[in-house]
């Protein structure tokens, strides 16, 4: 884990993780240490500036000016890594609905419009005062839409409208990106990312499956072991906890390779 990103994100959860902006642009300095947390800013108060009628602004007007500065779904990109950093997705204009989601949010309150994220499954929605808005798509939506999707897609409605704090931001952007780098196989990427989770939601127990599914993958088993134990001690009911201690007794029976 870098010392300096380790840093920064207790910080943020110390002073209580108010706000969407600054915990994106710790995952930003994660991902790419080369960020520019002011240049980001200041791109945010421009925008911000751009809205019209600053005075008495309502949330469609904001949407409106999203529209019309270019911001967009990141289609045909939309597993690049680069997409869950604010410096990329305010150069590009492009994002995933998280991290677009952010940039909606933080002009917002540049505006003092009240913001917040919902945490919709597979698709982040963000409100804007009373509006309920769509950032991949950049435009409003409604709770009746949104619901029809949820039928459509046979996705459980329970807790698809909570409020997503900025800590809860924090760890669906990092765990957008550690899926990706799991997925290609980069294992030793995938537990450091999930060590910032950790800080995070530390008795999350599925967080610790999967670190010790990344510590197969580099044939440590002895690691998979412990992190299965460690999940263990933290599942949900006793016939989750079996499982993992009967996972772990299997892997305790492989033997470790040493890279």
């Amino acid at each position: 884990m870098n010392a300096e990103s380790t840093a920064a994100l207790r910080r943020f959860l110390d002073a209580g993780a108010t706000d969407p902006v600054e915990g994106a642009l710790i995952v930003a300095a994660i991902l790419d240490p080369t960020s520019n947390a002011e240049w980001v800013r200041e791109q945010i108060r421009r925008i911000a500036d751009d809205v019209p009628a600053k005075r008495d602004v309502e949330p469609h007007d904001l949407v409106r000016t999203m529209a019309e500065h270019g911001f967009h779904g990141a289609e045909e990109s939309y597993y690049s890594i680069e997409n869950s950093v604010l410096d990329h997705v305010l150069r590009t204009r492009a994002g995933i609905p998280v991290s677009l989601g952010v940039v909606f949010m933080g002009v917002a309150r540049q505006l003092d419009l009240p913001a917040s994220g919902v945490n919709f499954p597979r698709h982040f929605l963000v409100t804007i005062g009373d509006q309920l808005v769509d950032p991949y798509h950049v435009k409003p939506t409604t709770v009746e839409a949104c619901q029809a999707w949820l039928r459509e897609n046979n996705v459980d409605q329970k807790g698809a409208f909570e409020i997503a704090e900025p800590r809860d931001i924090v760890l669906r952007m990092l765990n957008n990106v550690r899926l990706v780098v799991h997925e290609k196989g980069d294992f030793s990427r995938s537990l450091e990312l999930s060590d910032f989770e950790l800080m995070i939601a530390p008795d999350a127990y599925g967080l610790y499956v999967e670190r010790a599914d990344a510590w197969l993958g580099l044939d440590a088993y002895e690691m998979a072991v412990t992190e299965l134990e460690n999940a263990a001690a933290r599942a949900p009911d006793e016939t989750m906890r079996d499982k993992l201690l009967d996972r772990a007794n299997r892997a305790r029976r492989l033997k470790s390779v040493v890279h």
